[in-house]
């Protein structure tokens, strides 16, 4: 798995805005390990699962 630095950071950047955020990508560009990878950071940052 290729790990999107740059596009998790943008992400991680906007973590405490109340603002509805959306991946929005062509068919296949990794938009849903995108969002895999942001959640295995929010894990590692201590936020629980529920």
């Amino acid at each position: 798995m290729v790990e999107r630095k740059e596009y998790l950071d943008q992400a991680w950047a906007w973590k405490d805005e109340q603002q509805i955020k959306v991946e929005t990508g062509i068919y296949r560009c990794g938009k849903s390990v995108l969002l895999k990878q942001y959640r295995q950071r929010l894990l590692a940052n201590g936020v629980t699962p529920e």
